[in-house]
């Protein structure tokens, strides 16, 4: 009979601790890392997590301790080009734009600590009534100079996770910080048009429509226009006449694929020329980007 007392007490222990944990609850909002780099001089910039947590304050009126971690080495970064072949080293801090790397080791710092390491930040909800904060935890970005690498979009995905007190806590939530270097200048189709295929029947009493969807991926910043060699054309054996257009013709590089639509019209009304029940016919039309 004692040690079924004994064992009875023990889970009764176990019950009353899960809670202190199992309420807390918390989002990261995250502001990416977008530049401009032009090998002078170092780049430097600040972000912000942004933290929303929310609790039961009926069973859980503690100030808790988050652990937050940064996947970073103490070298810093690398961003990729996103077309291959080179990369980029940048770096993410706490502390300021040259001290306290952001890292996902140790037991944590201070934000505002010169320290490398994760940060540990303790979460005031106020009164006890109180179920709900937001807080904003800088961080700092540098790409140093002389970095000479190919113009280009550099990209990286940093993954950030958030653990209740220390790197071995239970885990609330993870987010992830992008990152995007642009080199200026470039241009590219991160799509190619696609092939535009038209089924017209002779003396069509409507116009025949279609659309090619494309993308083009240019550095943040550069402005670049858009252009067809011909807005008409005839597709030869078949004998039809068409005509092409750009719903846009020009824009700014976000360092992010834009897409964009080539419509096409074959006009009506056209008896073609075609010498058996079916014929077909291929035209080639060059799309230009220019920046």
């Amino acid at each position: 009979m004692k040690i079924l007392v004994r064992f009875l007490l023990a889970i009764a222990a176990l019950l009353a601790a899960l809670p202190a944990s199992a309420t807390l609850s918390c989002s990261i909002t995250v502001s990416n890392v977008n530049v401009v780099y032009n090998y002078f001089p170092t780049v430097t910039g600040q972000g912000t997590l942004g933290i929303a947590c929310t609790r039961d304050p009926t069973r859980d009126n503690r100030k808790p301790t988050v652990w937050i971690g940064m996947v970073q080495t103490t070298a810093g970064n690398t961003a990729t080009l996103d077309t291959g072949g080179s990369t980029l080293t940048y770096e993410i801090f706490h502390a300021s734009t040259t001290s306290g790397l952001w890292t996902n080791t140790g037991n944590g710092v201070n934000n505002t600590s010169t320290t490398n390491g994760a940060v540990r930040q303790r979460l005031d909800f106020g009164s006890n009534a109180s179920s709900s904060l937001t807080a904003s935890i800088p961080f700092y970005y540098s790409i140093q100079s002389l970095q000479f690498k190919p113009a280009g979009v550099y990209v990286d995905t940093v993954a950030i996770t958030m653990r209740l007190d220390s790197a071995t806590g239970a885990l609330i939530t993870t987010s992830t910080l992008d990152v995007h270097i642009s080199i200026p200048r470039s241009c590219r189709f991160s799509t190619p048009p696609s092939p535009i295929s038209i089924n017209y029947p002779a003396f069509s009493a409507t116009p025949v429509t279609a659309t090619s969807d494309f993308a083009i991926t240019c550095t943040l910043t550069t402005t670049y226009t858009i252009t067809l060699d011909q807005a008409r054309s005839v597709v030869p054996t078949v004998n039809l006449a068409y005509g092409l257009s750009l719903a846009t013709t020009s824009a700014t590089g976000t360092a992010l694929a834009q897409p964009y639509t080539v419509n096409i019209s074959v006009d009506a009304g056209q008896a073609g020329s075609c010498s058996t029940a079916t014929c077909t016919g291929t035209d080639t039309r060059t799309l230009t980007v220019t920046y």
